[in-house]
């Protein structure tokens, strides 16, 4: 097997801790599981304020980066041009959002927060029915996108503006924690940490992505949806990619990608036009409009009197849950903002990111919601019952032609998870490779090796009971020191712009001596 080109110093201390993380949640599952709760519970309570100060400051400052004077930089030299047109762009950005955690969520959410009002709504009422996708939309909205965007930016910069090769993010930090830090001990620790973190992001989706199909496969076969077939799935998830990776499939896999993103988007107008569509369209803008109007107060609400628990279950665990994704996103928005100028990057990932997730927001949480109070749908009782994974699979059954869509709906999520497998294997492989070739790949075994890194991260959570609130947590913990190097990226990008467009700085200094000559001249006049 070779390893060309890899940072062994990284690799092996990093690929060790993942499967040690696997060996503790088998061998001691209820301490483990305890664990990730109390971390979780330790993070949200006591520091949550600061995650949803960091996700809001996120979406404010690339909104200031992409209206100012720095949003026209362009991400590359004066000659490089965009490598997929601005359409093409766009869609995979738009696609980016469609997966099986938005899918899983888009119909569970709204049943959790039928049981649990946000905003002190009493359950069952008016109010809090207005809340129940107003939430969704808002947790898969602009500032998710904005966290997922801003790491995008630096590693865009430092990528193509730049021309550097290795995409450790230490390196990237050079300029804050120095060169000598950056290739040693400290920089090892930012880099193993930036790979579990994305271990545990995907993680997380992987584990709602595996539930959700085995709880299919349980509907349409009856062998129970337990951690045996859980396992099974995730081994399949690395088999797939195993056969992508050494079989030369890449181009095949990406034109299945678009097919399935397409018959997500199917699926989507089949209940559309089946479901009750005026219902879907009345809710979901009613829905829209509730958010934008609290957009301020959700951003911030902490609940600290009363203690309902609601934002540190739900917006604190999405806030960090995105900034988890530091490497992935950042890494994969980056390769393909080649040539795009900081504004298009930023503007194209929070609009079409926020409109790809609203589609099936409102038309799979809407539909949920109305056969719901309606009572066409027992799905309440189905997710208290079964699970909500169960609830999702039991409401697409109910559907015309329910099981066709059912298995059409289950090769769509195993498809798409194993795409965005790909995604994730190849952002930590570039991070644990010293150099590549510009646009080259890593190692192809080194790749392989991290998939089934990935997938035993992904069993871990099931090792610790595999709820929903245990991946959840587990989630929470890893994205909290993301945070701090989200906000070191944004200092080493200012510093670069500062750098390479000083023109850019000096015209602030200017503009106040230019007052200070006009107020001159005026007293001049006056005198």
């Amino acid at each position: 097997m070779k390893f060309n080109n890899l940072d062994h110093k990284l690799f092996w201390p990093a690929i060790s801790f993942t499967f040690l993380a696997l060996g503790l949640a088998v061998f001691f599952p209820e301490q483990s599981g305890a664990a990730a709760n109390a971390g979780m519970k330790w993070v949200t309570n006591d520091i949550g304020w600061f995650i949803q100060l960091a996700g809001f400051s996120s979406l404010m400052f690339l909104l200031y980066l992409a209206f100012s004077r720095f949003g026209n930089i362009k991400l590359g030299t004066d000659s490089d041009t965009p490598e997929f047109s601005y359409s093409s762009y766009a869609f995979m950005i738009f696609s980016a959002g469609v997966g099986a955690a938005l899918i899983f969520w888009a119909v569970g959410e709204p049943m959790y927060y039928m049981q649990s009002p946000p905003m002190f709504a009493e359950q069952g009422s008016p109010e809090a029915a207005q809340w129940l996708i107003t939430y969704t939309l808002f947790h898969w909205g602009p500032t998710g996108w904005a966290i997922f965007c801003l790491p995008a930016v630096p590693f865009a910069y430092y990528l193509h503006k730049m021309k550097r090769r290795n995409l450790r993010l230490s390196q990237l930090l050079v300029d804050i924690i120095g060169e000598k830090h950056a290739k040693g001990i400290v920089g090892y620790i930012i880099d193993i940490v930036a790979i579990f973190g994305t271990l545990g992001a995907f993680s997380t989706s992987m584990g709602l992505a595996v539930d959700l199909i085995g709880a299919g496969i349980e509907n349409l076969t009856g062998i129970q949806n337990g951690i045996e077939v859980q396992v099974g799935i995730i081994v399949l998830f690395i088999a797939f990619y195993a056969l992508v990776m050494f079989a030369g499939m890449k181009k095949g896999v990406s034109k299945l990608a678009n097919a399935c993103v397409y018959a997500a988007f199917a699926l989507g107008l089949i209940i559309l036009i089946s479901g009750p569509t005026a219902f879907i369209f009345s809710y979901f803008f009613d829905s829209l409009g509730v958010m934008f109007n609290n957009y301020i107060r959700m951003s911030f609400w902490t609940d600290p009197v009363q203690k309902s628990g609601f934002p540190q279950a739900w917006t604190m665990y999405y806030w960090a849950w995105y900034f988890a994704y530091l490497v992935m996103m950042g890494v994969f928005l980056a390769r393909i903002s080649k040539g795009r100028t900081i504004k298009q990057l930023v503007l194209t990932t929070i609009t079409f990111g926020s409109a790809g997730c609203s589609f099936f927001i409102a038309i799979f949480g809407s539909y949920s919601v109305f056969n719901e109070i309606t009572g066409a749908l027992p799905i309440l009782q189905w997710m208290t019952e079964s699970g909500v994974s169960s609830a999702i699979i039991q409401t697409i059954k109910s559907l015309p032609f329910g099981g066709i869509i059912l298995v059409t709906f289950l090769v769509v999520e195993f498809f798409l998870m194993s795409t965005t497998m790909t995604s994730a294997a190849m952002a930590v492989s570039m991070m644990t490779t010293k150099e590549l070739d510009h646009d080259a790949d890593p190692d192809v075994s080194v790749r392989m090796i991290w998939a089934i890194g990935i997938g035993a991260v992904s069993m871990a959570a099931f090792f610790m009971g595999g709820s929903i609130d245990t991946i959840k947590s587990m989630c929470v913990v890893v994205g909290l020191p993301m945070i701090v190097l989200y906000f070191m990226l944004v200092v080493c990008l200012m510093k670069w712009i500062r750098r390479d467009h000083p023109e850019l700085f000096a015209q602030t200094v200017a503009a106040p001596a230019q007052v200070s000559d006009n107020a001159v001249e005026l007293n001049k006049v006056e005198a």
